[in-house]
């Protein structure tokens, strides 16, 4: 019998979809049923019995469930016992992801020891993918790939995914709520919150918590509502430009980066003030990371690298 692709809660989706009750492994993020109504969990669990398709946790302990826009093609998400028997592996967006950070220093061959005191720009597919396993990484001990810093997280478009976050702190054997215990995050719903967080807010919250590692996701997403005039919008990004410019200045121990997802006529603004630029875009079943700019580099030809996933590494207890 043919095997049934299997799909994942990170797999974009329209947001013009329809909204569906999805039944997912928190582990691996593996949609096992979409419905239009809420379900029997103990059903679930018995379809399944009691074993993820994907990674093959225990779903007794793994299974959740959340509202949330769907893709047709997970109508056809494993549902009965002939379809589901398929090699457990671990999620390829983990994978993909945990390339990143094998050391404790951001230094996988594209960035090449790239140092605190700088600004960093991802853009692509798996910006935000990458960006929010960072922020995972981040919080980390040294002894475990980490920056042992606090993280500070703002998410410039309200599109931070703690199910996300919570399925790589399982799969580093970390306890979710002890890692985000040492992540501070923040939203803003407008472009003038966004920019009081970086000029006003940052430097205070850097402070307060010693953090070495700050993350701006989706930085001008807000900006593409045609209500904002461009001569508005040009001046409040320069404001939050200039407060980047200040957390450069005064505290050179600290690692900026900032993620660009929806395209903006403004994206120059941010890119062309970058030190490092970096795009993350699909390559088959791992991530292309495209190096487009690299403060020891000014004459640098973009060049693109294969990212490796990690197969078999597994990182001790945190504690």
């Amino acid at each position: 019998m043919q095997q049934q692709k299997l799909h994942y809660l990170h797999e974009a989706t329209d947001s013009c979809a329809k909204s569906r009750f999805v039944y997912f492994c928190t582990e691996c993020l593996c949609v096992l049923k979409v419905c239009k109504s809420l379900s029997s969990v103990d059903r679930v669990i018995e379809t399944f019995e009691n074993r993820c398709p994907s990674c093959g946790s225990a779903l007794e302990g793994s299974l959740s469930c959340r509202l949330t826009p769907v893709s047709d093609e997970w109508s056809d998400a494993p549902s009965r016992r002939g379809e589901r028997r398929v090699t457990p592996r671990t999620s390829e967006l983990f994978k993909q992801a945990s390339s990143l950070l094998r050391e404790p220093s951001f230094n996988f061959s594209p960035i090449e020891k790239f140092e605190p005191g700088r600004v960093a720009v991802f853009t692509g597919k798996y910006a935000e993918t990458v960006a929010e396993f960072l922020c995972f990484r981040g919080q980390l001990p040294r002894r475990h790939g980490g920056l042992d810093t606090v993280v500070v997280f703002i998410d410039g478009g309200n599109c931070s995914d703690p199910y996300l976050f919570a399925s790589y702190a399982r799969e580093y054997m970390v306890p979710p709520r002890e890692a985000l215990g040492r992540v501070v995050t923040s939203r803003a719903f407008t472009i003038y919150q966004l920019a009081n967080l970086v000029t006003r807010e940052l430097p205070r919250v850097i402070g307060e918590h010693g953090s070495k590692f700050v993350i701006i996701s989706d930085i001008l997403s807000m900006f593409n509502d045609p209500s904002i005039d461009a001569k508005e919008a040009s001046r409040v990004i320069e404001a939050i430009k200039g407060g980047l410019r200040e957390v450069k200045k005064k505290r050179r121990d600290v690692f900026v980066l900032v993620t660009l997802t929806a395209k903006t006529p403004y994206d120059h603004l941010i890119t062309d003030s970058a030190d490092l630029f970096l795009n993350l875009s699909p390559a088959n079943s791992k991530v292309a990371a495209m190096l487009l700019k690299h403060p020891c580099k000014p004459s640098l030809q973009p060049r693109e690298e294969i990212l490796r996933p990690i197969l078999h590494q597994r990182y001790h207890r945190y504690g």
